[in-house]
């Protein structure tokens, strides 16, 4: 009997979250709210109530994962003319503590909290602590390593800024999925929904991105990960002034201080589209300890406005 119950309480779970997926391809993207509107959780209270009852028939398995190290970026300010363009490093760090639960033979439960921060050398209205908690769906279309799967997850932090202007509530929906094609090469693209809700409605953040990587383990120690990303959402550029160009394109801007006073910037909050291509590599020193180096190239553009970031990154990564 209890073997008949447990197969039924799995069959329940496959099939949730197979209509939770559906339903995420049929939303219209204009139903979600403005970013400066309270960020809604309904997506997540209901999909936690009818995964609880199932939780006394799972076993959990904690993870730990950390990483800390330094990040550049070329164009800090997102801006388009090179005299008005201000680069900066930083040092980030974060660590995500998560428990999973099998909820049957191909589905598993994520629940995790992470806590993630950011120094930066010499504009520090950018430095930033946040903390969130996510929840999400993993199933897998088979047994073993090859075996394709896809993950359904919901993650709300808050983002504290030093510039308080800019902290607030984040959101973001993610659809992933992934098939190994051999047992040394790996396919992976997904989508994520973001939202931001800044305590100053101007640093609200909205966004669609979509995704793709191709992930190579070249030796049982090295994998390389080659990858594209597509973005269309709000996005940030400073620039100097007068800029009547810009002006033809938004009627949101601000002067700031974040680059200093002399000369004094002003941010300018539009839409834009962004192209990137990635390349990283990972070495596993140990078991549970990595070295991990990635660089991006990414191009935004608003016609006519356009501008470049080179993003290098290279940090120490802990898994347990």
């Amino acid at each position: 009997m209890h073997r008949v119950t447990d197969l039924a309480n799995g069959a329940l779970c496959d099939s949730l979250f197979i209509g939770a997926c559906a339903k995420l391809f049929a939303l219209d993207c204009a139903a979600f709210p403005e970013p400066n509107r309270r960020i809604k959780t309904v997506r997540l209270i209901v999909l936690s109530v009818l995964l609880a009852m199932t939780l006394n028939f799972a076993r959990a398995e904690w993870r730990l994962d950390a990483d800390t190290g330094g990040f550049y970026d070329s164009n800090l300010s997102n801006s388009d003319r090179r005299s008005d363009e201000k680069d900066d490093w930083a040092w980030k760090t974060d660590v995500r503590l998560a428990d999973g639960f099998q909820l049957s033979r191909d589905l598993r439960l994520n629940l995790a909290a992470d806590l993630r921060g950011q120094l930066w050398d010499r504009f520090d209205a950018f430095n930033e602590i946040g903390a969130g908690a996510s929840a999400g769906l993993r199933y897998r279309f088979g047994l073993g390593r090859q075996a394709p799967w896809i993950l359904l997850e919901e993650r709300i932090g808050y983002d504290r800024f030093h510039d308080s202007d800019r902290s607030g509530w984040d959101e973001s929906l993610r659809l992933h999925g992934g098939i190994a094609i051999s047992e040394r090469i790996a396919l992976e693209a997904g989508y994520i929904f973001g939202n931001f809700a800044a305590s100053d409605d101007f640093w609200d953040e909205q966004g669609h991105t979509a995704n793709a990587r191709v992930i190579v383990d070249l030796t049982s120690s090295l994998q390389v990960v080659l990858g594209y990303t597509y973005r269309d959402g709000d996005v940030v550029s400073y620039a100097v002034p007068p800029r009547p160009d810009i002006l033809l394109l938004t009627s949101q801007l601000q002067p700031v201080t974040t680059f200093g006073a002399n000369p004094l910037y002003t941010a300018y909050r539009l839409r834009g589209q962004t192209h990137a291509v990635s390349v990283s590599a990972g070495y596993a020193l140990t078991k549970y300890l990595s070295i991990q180096l990635a660089y991006e190239y990414a191009v935004t553009s608003h016609d006519p406005l356009q501008y470049e970031n080179h993003l290098v990154e290279a940090k120490v990564a802990f898994a347990y």
